[in-house]
């Protein structure tokens, strides 16, 4: 007798191959049948029901969160069952006595307030199995982090010195299985590498056939100079290259059909012979980091000395005419367009709007910014906004892209206590499900069978996810059953914090995790290593 016999659904495997009747049977974690199956120590009748490859989100940030919320909650129940984590420059190892606090305060802001005992990235990897977690995480190692860990924070001159210890990192992740280096270069202390630098490091994970990806410096008014960098490295580091949401924000200055002109530039890298695809997310709304706005010259000290000189007025005054940087449309006054996801300093601000906020404070939006800013000192990094971004026909032209895979650029999180207090976005909720019911079922931009076959198969074959993302006999048994008609969330920008409705069973590794939309408290995830 198997152990699991899923009997009467319509499988969409992956591959973007007609969906088809079947059953399917698991044995030991793996798919031993599609057809005509034995009985089984569990049958499922998902008769009217869609049996597809458990999600693949290629680029997350539940890094920031796997440790408080080793369940997966609302991912999990979104059907999600491996998550790529360490993007935008940022993971959670390499630690050293000059990044430990920048780490530790990352991951008290997430709500975990365990140790942080690790300082190489294979002994992250290892804290991660440790406790077990539900859902397969594949890591990226940061180049923000790196650059910390070797204690360079903002404009500093970098010597032979920095490049060894940094490429060094980079080789230690490497080989304890990450599947490459990420950068966020419109972050600190990012924001501050030359090329150069880039270079150095990228060239290190091409020795170990690794991958590079990246958020690129610049989406706007910089965008093509920004992509051909982009290009450049990946073609001087003779790796594999991923562009980390790929999109052109609203009203941010950039030039007349930037998006569709930037992806051509991808897409001529294609036919040249390089191995480059890119990633998108599914709302109009994006999570962004709120010091991202500030210029070099105010960040270039830490952190520390930012909360210090917003006290001065004159500091502030100045600010006003110089953060016209990543979210652009703030200097143009467009506050509407953002919310504060959290403050611990400011609680009851969570969730709101800075004009409802500047209401509350008696304040202009300006002045409560930096109040919210200054308040967080050293940890300030770790503020999160929430912003309108997109437009509904640019969302359309990214999730249809044919090299685009389907991401959300989000974390996991839980529907109540600390956690979802620090992540009052729909983000953790529902963006997954935002796919499955809006972008195929209301606006049909992309059929079913085309949406799985980039939220699955796409994102595990780019990252050499062996053996997962398709339904087929031989490989581990990551599934999700849902209900294509009536898959939805009551999620909404004003109550996020909602699971969602019509995901039926999660399977991981052979294990039901989430059965009829409950947790059933199992945690058979993997720590998904490359291979060379």
């Amino acid at each position: 007798m198997i152990d699991l016999a899923i009997r009467n659904g319509w499988v969409i495997d992956g591959t973007m191959k007609e969906r088809f009747r079947a059953d399917l049977g698991v044995v030991g974690g793996k798919i031993i049948e599609i057809g005509r199956v034995s009985a089984a120590e569990r049958e499922i009748d998902a008769e009217g029901l869609i049996v597809s490859p458990g999600f693949v989100d290629p680029h997350s940030h539940s890094d920031f969160t796997l440790h408080s919320n080793r369940d997966s909650h609302s991912t999990i129940r979104q059907g999600v069952t491996t998550e790529v984590v360490g993007n935008c420059g940022f993971s959670n190892a390499p630690v050293t006595d000059q990044s430990v606090i920048s780490t530790v305060a990352r991951m008290r802001a997430y709500a975990y307030d365990g140790p942080v005992d690790w300082r190489t990235f294979g002994e992250y990897l290892e804290s991660l199995e440790t406790g077990g977690i539900s859902a397969n995480v594949a890591c990226f190692v940061g180049h923000n982090s790196v650059r910390a860990a070797a204690g360079l924070i903002g404009g500093e001159q970098v010597t032979d010195t920095h490049l060894k210890k940094m490429a060094g990192f980079v080789a230690e992740a490497m080989e304890s299985g990450a599947l490459g280096l990420s950068t966020g270069l419109e972050f600190t202390p990012g924001l501050f590498c030359q090329t150069n630098e880039l270079e150095y490091l990228v060239k290190e994970v091409g020795r170990h056939n690794g991958i590079y990806t990246s958020h690129v410096r610049n989406r706007d008014s910089a965008i093509f100079e920004s992509i051909q960098e982009f290009l450049d490295l990946a073609k001087a580091g003779n790796v594999a290259a991923q562009i980390s949401h790929f999109n052109v924000r609203h009203d941010t200055n950039a030039p007349e059909d930037a998006w569709n002109r930037a992806v051509e530039m991808m897409m001529k890298a294609r036919v040249q012979g390089m191995d480059v695809e890119a990633d998108t997310t599914p709302f109009r709304t994006g999570i962004g980091v709120m010091t991202a706005i500030l210029p070099e010259w105010l960040v270039n000290d830490g952190y520390e000395e930012v909360a210090r000189a917003l006290k001065n007025n004159l500091v502030r005054d100045r600010l006003r005419n110089e953060c016209d940087r990543y979210w652009r449309f703030i200097h143009k006054g467009q506050w509407d367009r953002v919310r504060l996801s959290s403050s611990p300093s400011f609680p009851e601000l969570g969730g709101l709007t800075f004009p409802e906020i500047a209401k509350i404070m008696k304040k202009d939006e300006w002045d409560c910014y930096f109040d919210i800013l200054m308040a967080a000192g050293s940890a300030m990094d770790e503020l999160i906004l929430v912003g309108e971004l997109f437009t509904e026909e640019h969302l359309a032209e990214m999730t249809s892209h044919p090299e685009f895979s389907l991401g959300v650029d989000g974390y996991t999180s839980v529907d109540h206590g600390p956690l979802s207090d620090v992540t009052v976005s729909q983000h953790p909720y529902c963006g997954h499900i935002e796919y499955l019911a809006h972008h195929v079922r209301e606006m049909k931009t992309l059929t079913l069978e085309n949406a799985i076959h980039k939220m699955t198969a796409k994102p595990a074959a780019r990252f050499g996810l062996t053996r997962r993302g398709v339904l087929q006999k031989g490989n581990f048994a990551d599934l999700v059953i849902f209900d294509a008609a009536n898959v939805r969330s009551r999620s909404t920008i004003d109550e996020p914090r909602v699971y969602p409705e019509g995901i039926r069973l999660v399977v991981v590794n052979g294990v039901v995790v989430v059965d009829d939309g409950i947790h059933t408290g199992k945690r058979p995830g993997q720590v998904l290593r490359r291979v060379s």
